[in-house]
């Protein structure tokens, strides 16, 4: 089982289904993503019987009826989805259980390897490199989860290679929001020990390094000319160019349409309208809390909200014994506001449980009592 436990995660957490029909092939990638459910199904049923978590069990019925009841036009793949989401939560919860956050951080190191080898030897493909990520800003979230990870890395010499390699890596996602989470995680981490501060001071001459040589490579010029304004204290036009609050504004006024149960399944995530010369495209919300309410309601949204709020908030519980709950809840908190590929994103569905079960196994003292967080 040790083997078949780190196969599913290379596949997952490689993103290797996606990568392989993206770059090899349809049927490669078919294969990956079917054979990734088929060992899960194998795990599950040699090995212990876990109780499911409920609360991912009652958002995907909430979300799935209820936007599939207000509006069927965009049902295609639907039931697929659907099945995929309820295995996948209810079957790998012993896999989770049985995966521990240094096995988490050296699979995700490895992983971020792809985006480093694509930034050195592989060019003209737009100056922002993603590796088995396929798109910049998830990669960025990789980076930032490896990075969060590290406070917790007991062995030193392994903490400071995940520490550079996923700054250096994340950078050269040019990733906005990698940028912003990096910053903000980092100061948040001094109120844990002051001596994270060396973390920062590494990471800043990395940043000035990278800026220096960064005209050595196929980087995106804009990109690397904003990050460069931020060393003067400065934002750049480009940071907030096409800025994902554009792109909220475009949904608002169907959200204040149709409040309580939305406006459907996928008629926030992006499509095309029309036919032939008369057809458009439209940018799907980035933003999965917008993306639950306007398409199945605010009864969902507040359901989900409390979900991943109540990880912030115990993270701000346990900060001082278990920094990286924190750190990886308000990452995932951060990285949601800016994208919309949630109930088949199986790296984000990983990390939720894993961070439910984490979070379940913590106990705080109230009043001389011990109580369990959840």
């Amino acid at each position: 089982m040790k083997y078949l436990k780190l196969i599913i995660l290379l596949l997952i957490f490689w993103n290797l289904p996606s990568f392989a029909l993206a770059y090899i092939s349809s049927m490669s990638g078919t294969f990956l993503s079917y054979g990734t459910f088929l060992f899960i199904i194998v795990y599950f049923f040699f090995n212990k019987k876990e109780r499911p978590i409920i609360p991912f069990i009652v958002l995907g019925l909430l979300y799935f009826v209820i936007s599939v009841l207000v509006d069927t036009q965009n049902t295609e793949n639907f039931l697929v989805t659907f099945i995929k989401y309820f295995i996948f939560i209810i079957l790998v919860i012993k896999l989770v259980i049985d995966t521990t956050y240094k096995e988490i951080y050296i699979v995700l190191l490895l992983g971020s390897l792809s985006i480093l080898f694509e930034s050195i030897f592989i060019t003209d493909i737009g100056g922002r490199f993603s590796g088995f990520y396929l798109n910049p800003n998830f990669a960025g979230l990789i980076c930032i989860l490896g990075y969060s990870l590290s406070f917790s890395i007991d062995n030193k010499k392994l903490r400071l290679l995940g520490l550079i390699l996923f700054f250096i890596v994340g950078l050269v996602t040019f990733s906005r929001t990698f940028l912003l989470l990096w910053i903000l995680i980092s100061l948040v981490s001094l109120a844990n020990s002051y001596k994270n501060v060396y973390k920062i001071v590494i990471c800043l001459g990395l940043f000035s390094l990278f800026l220096s040589f960064g005209d050595k490579f196929d980087f995106n010029t804009k990109r690397l000319e904003a990050f460069s304004t931020i060393l003067d204290g400065k934002i750049s036009d480009e940071m907030v160019e096409d800025s994902r609050t554009q792109t909220w504004a475009l949904y608002y006024f169907k959200v204040l349409n149709k409040p309580f149960f939305g406006n459907g399944y996928l008629s926030f995530s992006g499509n095309t309208d029309g036919i032939g010369e008369n057809s458009y495209s439209i940018q799907g919300v980035h933003n999965t809390f917008l993306l639950i309410l306007g398409e199945s309601g605010i009864f969902v949204f507040l359901y989900f909200t409390a979900i991943y709020g109540g990880f912030v908030i115990t993270g701000i519980r346990v900060f001082n014994d278990e920094p990286f709950i924190f750190l990886i809840s308000f990452s995932l908190f951060m990285y949601m506001l800016t994208s919309h590929n949630y109930f088949d994103n199986y790296i984000i569905l990983f990390v939720s449980l894993w961070l439910y079960i984490q979070i379940g196994r913590k106990e705080i003292t109230v009043d001389k009592k011990t109580i369990k967080l959840i």
